[in-house]
């Protein structure tokens, strides 16, 4: 069983995001984990009550925040609607839900653009 060494691995991860601030990510579907490993998970984590969405036609994923803070699942999906990747990452907030860089430089360019054009009405 796999469970086990996961939840020590998440014990410890969670352990350096409070001591030294860093981050960690599990790729859930790249380990041999059976389902009884993904239930014990489940049920040591529990459920908490943040969940994040993002509504893409390409690639969705949503991610859930555990019983344990700092503690998150994410699931990204194809285009049918099937799992693609699932990670648990140990984390203030789930990197991939933030703005990315390039998002936001974009967004400036919008945001001026729709400045320009009030400015000018």
């Amino acid at each position: 069983m796999n469970g086990p060494a996961i939840l020590k691995e998440i014990l410890q991860a969670l352990k350096d995001l409070y001591e030294k601030g860093e981050t960690h990510v599990i790729y859930i579907n790249k380990i041999p984990i059976t389902p009884e490993d993904r239930e014990l998970i489940l049920d040591v984590l529990g459920e908490g009550k943040v969940r994040i969405t993002y509504k893409s036609e390409t690639q969705p994923a949503e991610w859930r925040e555990t019983g344990i803070y700092g503690v998150w699942i994410g699931v990204f999906y194809g285009r049918d609607g099937k799992p693609i990747l699932e990670t648990i990452e140990i984390t203030d907030f789930p990197r991939l839900a933030a703005a990315q860089r390039e998002d936001i430089g974009e967004s400036v360019k919008v945001l001026e653009e729709r400045l320009r054009s009030i400015s000018n009405s």
